[in-house]
């Protein structure tokens, strides 16, 4: 209940207009910390993140600096020669940091009609994938990756590569992260 009337200290208690104007990015970063608590202004937050990582385009999940840290965040550690600026290393940060944005722009596996050597049917599979996080300094940034670079219980990813070549076909955008109890989760939007 205390994480909760934090969050609306940091949604509520803005005052200026620029502040106003983006509480939302605090609200993310403190909710996707604790779990993602039920409350109204976490689900609004996370309805947010979901927002921005549905196609296309994929904005940043979390937008750390649209979130005005001294309205409700003072004492997270300031860069070394940074004024005003927030250490993104520190551990406060460790779960903005496990953002993953996985692009599935195709994931696809099928069995062809044509014979292999062995006699069996000849399994295709194709993957173009890019994944988006945050780095140490708190960039945001997009690399080329694969299958391996998805939650591992995300069901395209179990299935892709499996003897059996289950049919698959898959354009989504996942995101996956990390609360502080080190309690991984993700979403899925397919399109």
């Amino acid at each position: 209940m205390a994480f909760a009337a934090s969050i609306a200290v940091v949604v509520i208690g803005s005052t200026s207009t620029q502040t106003k104007a983006y509480p939302v990015d605090c609200a993310i970063l403190l909710c996707l910390s604790g779990g993602w608590p039920v409350s109204a202004e976490c689900s609004a937050a996370k309805a947010e993140m979901i927002r921005r990582i549905t196609p296309t385009p994929i904005e940043p999940p979390l937008q750390i600096w649209r979130c005005p840290m001294h309205a409700g965040l003072s004492g997270l550690p300031l860069s070394a020669g940074e004024e005003g600026g927030h250490d993104f290393g520190a551990p406060a940060f460790d779960a903005a940091r496990s953002i993953r944005v996985s692009d599935i722009q195709r994931l696809v596996q099928y069995e062809t009609d044509m014979l292999g050597p062995d006699g069996e049917p000849i399994c295709r599979r194709f993957s173009s994938i890019r994944t988006g996080f945050y780095n140490i300094e708190g960039e945001y940034r997009w690399v080329p990756t694969g299958v391996a670079s998805l939650p591992a219980s995300y069901p395209a990813a179990r299935l892709f590569g499996d003897e059996d070549c289950t049919s698959i076909y898959d354009r989504s955008v996942v995101i996956e992260w990390r609360d502080i109890d080190g309690r991984r989760d993700f979403e899925a939007i397919d399109y």
